[in-house]
């Protein structure tokens, strides 16, 4: 683990998250010739490799492509817990489905923390992986009643659920908490970067800068790198947070919200439990070990992707940090992204309804770590022919027009008003862009993406997201262009860094 860097709360803010900071794993070399594989994974992210590894230790050949570095995305960008409690959503699944459903996505998520705790010992993962309870509370006195009924719905569930009247370690007054036994925290990238090694060592071969842009169902299925290799495979998983090569309808069916995330020194004890608000916005804090001592992680001020000031959302996140804890410094800040479901529930299986050999698995709703480690080896069991108990459940194929029907109508209704309106705004002139800024100027369909460098050289590319032709918005903090309507994100170069794009946005 490197050193962490304390710097004076004047420096600029460097938005690269703790994880990344404090752990690099091995290098992994591009995939520069063309290969033919019995299953290829696509994404390096928690749900990527824990299916290869699945997959090798069934005795199928592997190859696993990531367009970055393994855990580049969210998987090295969130809080790091490993949890079952998600807030209060048992109570609503139960009210939307019933008993049944909201017991199989406990279940799953119990399975997929008890494989983090299995794996990290079976390929001995030094991760700081520790067991802790997770709450949820109620932020004020109306908030008790709710509060109560998870915990019981939990109960009843066979859920590690029980109601605490009070958090005595917590600097604030609650009204109640759910509180679940022997949940985990970890560190996230030490974890994946010596799952990835575990892959490797396994047979699957792993290969980074590498990213895919065509996809094409034969017999076998064949993916096309950005450089022209060409990858031949019987079975597909698609694991690239929300899937590319969207032919079900993912981008309609979820929506993506970008949250914050703040490290802080305090001059009193640091709060040694996980935790969760039931405000809104709500916020998550739990303890981070560094070579300095205890940090407090704090995070919250979710948005809808490309549609806030990043920089407004920081502050906010800092201060209500300091109003509640005695904040010596921030030493850390960074953002990360996830894909809400219309329905609530997680989709992992078929791309789409004819791709039996294709599947993919999107929609944790910020639980990923858990979640995605038993999406992994669910993906995993349907290519072995196994049976798995949760499958049909989260099958993407499912409808649940009456629990997912209002957010679908709300989030699409949103991204067609911001695919004919933000043609239609009045936009600025280039002189006012100071060093550091950027904006997207110009009209209709001649729009550009427009950054001044610190030393004053404009840089322009197209504003329209080569996903579906949505005017990009500039991310202040991260200075990256941001896709309003579906999350796609792109450097300043026009580079992709998140999808569902797989093309940049080319210069203009």
């Amino acid at each position: 683990m490197t050193a962490v860097d304390h710097r004076s709360a004047t420096a600029a803010p460097e938005y690269l998250s703790y994880w990344a900071k404090s752990s690099s794993g091995d290098e992994h070399p591009e995939l520069s010739a063309d290969l033919h594989v019995d299953a290829a994974v696509v994404g390096g992210g928690i749900i990527g490799v824990t299916a290869a590894l699945a997959l090798a230790g069934a005795g199928l050949d592997v190859a696993l492509v990531e367009a970055r570095q393994i855990g580049s995305g969210a998987s090295g960008y969130n809080t790091a817990k490993v949890s079952s409690l998600h807030a209060l959503t048992y109570s609503k699944l139960v009210s939307s489905y019933d008993d049944e459903v909201a017991r199989a996505y406990g279940q799953m998520n119990e399975a997929g923390l008890a494989a983090v705790r299995e794996l990290a010992a079976e390929h001995s993962i030094e991760c700081d992986l520790r067991e802790k309870p997770n709450y949820t509370y109620a932020a004020g006195a109306q908030g008790r009643d709710s509060i109560r009924e998870e915990a019981e719905v939990a109960a009843r569930l066979g859920l590690p659920a029980a109601f605490e009247d009070d958090l005595p370690e917590l600097p604030v007054a609650v009204g109640g908490a759910v509180r679940f036994e022997r949940q985990a925290e970890f560190h996230p990238l030490k974890y994946l970067h010596a799952l990835a090694g575990a892959a490797r060592d396994a047979g699957v071969r792993v290969h980074e800068r590498t990213r895919i842009v065509s996809l094409d169902q034969g017999e076998p299925c064949e993916l096309r790198t950005e450089r022209g290799a060409r990858l031949r495979a019987r079975h597909v998983i698609v694991a690239t947070h929300l899937p590319i090569f969207d032919r079900g309808l993912y981008f309609a069916r979820t929506h993506p919200e970008r949250s914050y995330v703040i490290l802080a020194a305090l001059r009193d004890s640091v709060p040694q439990g996980m935790y969760l608000s039931d405000e809104s916005p709500a916020h998550s804090l739990r303890a981070v070990s560094s070579p300095a001592g205890e940090l407090l992680m704090v995070g919250g001020e979710s948005h809808k992707a490309g549609q806030a000031d990043s920089s407004e959302r920081y502050r906010s996140l800092e201060e209500w940090t300091r109003e509640r804890f005695s904040v010596v410094s921030v030493e850390h800040r960074w953002a990360t992204q996830d894909n809400i479901p219309n329905d609530t529930l997680p989709m992992i299986g078929r791309l789409w309804p004819f791709s039996d050999r294709i599947l993919t698995a999107t929609g944790m709703r910020k639980w990923g770590l858990a979640m995605g480690t038993a999406a992994g080896r669910i993906l995993a069991d349907r290519i072995s022919a196994r049976p798995n108990p949760w499958a049909d459940t989260f099958d993407p194929m499912r409808l649940h027009p009456a629990a997912g029907g209002p957010s679908f109508i709300k989030e699409n209704a949103d991204d067609g008003a911001r695919f004919f309106m933000d043609r239609l705004r009045r936009r600025g002139d280039v002189e006012d862009l100071a060093p550091g800024q950027g904006a997207v100027l110009g009209s209709g369909l001649g729009q550009r993406a427009v950054y001044r460098d610190e030393a004053g050289t404009l840089h322009e590319l197209s504003a329209r997201c080569t996903h579906l032709g949505c005017i990009v918005s500039f991310n202040d903090a991260e200075r990256t262009w941001d896709c309003p309507c579906h999350g796609s994100r792109f450097a300043l170069d026009g580079e992709v860094i998140e999808g569902p794009a797989v093309r940049p946005l080319p210069p203009r």
